[in-house]
């Protein structure tokens, strides 16, 4: 396996040289940015040469620090985009999750989603994947966002949390495994929302002038969250990854398990996503009125560096 996944990644080994610190932009500890927490706790990113410090950072600072050169790299997807759609210079460069690991937590007397009408809906921010899938959500059930169900842009989901526990709010959209820690203190999962909403979800994106300048740089910084993906999707690491997502997100061994097998089923190996979906948060945009000019799916992603790593 050492030898095979040598000769696929061809990982650049920098145990002689100085690691150049880069710093990447997250807004959350969660699922969407697993894969890169991986790649730094497993070494991959410093066998690039790199020393990585993951930040975490409001989405609505991650995007213009990113831009100001404050930060070199996000784990943003959805909300790259949509900054890109609103004229920043930035692309996305890969895409770890097919889909959104959310679940829509609920307290009691909630049986079904048109029960949430009257009642308060947290997401993260006002904007990007969460939000979106709120926005879906509530619309594919007849119900009008803001009209029937408030919906409370509330942080962190340590904070939806608090939210929800101290009754400020009816149910939360929580990602993957805070939704299953949830719901083992008494709280109802009441939909696995990524099972309707199959918009990409996490990922690594930039600016333009860093894969102009740094072509070489941006490519290793793929191939390790790629190299990321891949591991944790191979079922003979399954022990390992396992292990790591019980300690790194303090789940007991059955949570961990639980949350092993939706993580790996939403996982996307590749990177890489077809247009269609890139599109999918191109029209979510455009009908939020956050952009009036559409641009290409070809305009906003650069999955050029993955495309060529990626090897079946």
């Amino acid at each position: 396996l050492t030898v095979c996944l040598a000769v696929i990644f061809d990982a650049v080994s920098a145990t002689a040289q100085p690691l150049k610190e880069i710093r990447i932009g997250s807004s959350n500890i969660s699922v969407t940015n697993i894969c890169t927490f991986f790649a730094r706790d497993r070494k991959f990113f410093a066998e690039e040469g790199f020393d990585v410090k993951i930040i975490i950072v409001k989405t609505e600072v991650a995007v213009p620090a990113l831009v100001a050169g404050n930060l070199d790299y996000t784990t943003l997807s959805t909300s790259a985009i949509e900054a890109t759609l609103r004229g920043m210079p930035l692309r996305l460069l890969a895409v770890t999750n097919q889909y959104p690991l959310l679940g829509l937590v609920v307290r009691e007397g909630i049986k079904k989603v048109t029960d949430l009408k009257g009642k308060k809906l947290s997401v993260s921010s006002f904007g990007g994947a969460t939000y979106s899938a709120a926005l879906y959500l509530l619309k594919s059930n007849g119900l009008k966002p803001q009209e029937d169900v408030a919906i409370l842009a509330t942080g962190t989901n340590m904070a939806r949390i608090a939210a929800l526990k101290q009754e400020a709010v009816h149910a939360v959209l929580m990602s993957s495994p805070d939704d299953i820690r949830l719901a083992r203190e008494g709280f109802r999962i009441l939909l696995d929302v990524g099972t309707i909403f199959k918009l990409p979800w996490g990922g690594i994106s930039t600016t333009l002038p860093k894969i102009q300048e740094n072509a070489a740089e941006v490519k290793k910084v793929v191939r390790a969250v790629l190299r990321a993906t891949r591991f944790i999707t191979e079922s003979q690491n399954r022990d390992e990854v396992i292990n790591y997502l019980s300690a790194f997100f303090k789940l007991d061994r059955s949570a961990a398990e639980e949350f092993y097998r939706r993580l790996v089923l939403s996982l996307n190996p590749s990177c890489v996503v077809d247009r269609d979906k890139i599109r999918l948060v191109i029209d979510s945009a455009v009908e939020r009125v956050l952009t009036d000019k559409p641009l290409d799916p070809e305009k906003v992603v650069d999955f050029s560096f993955a495309k060529e790593l990626y090897q079946p």
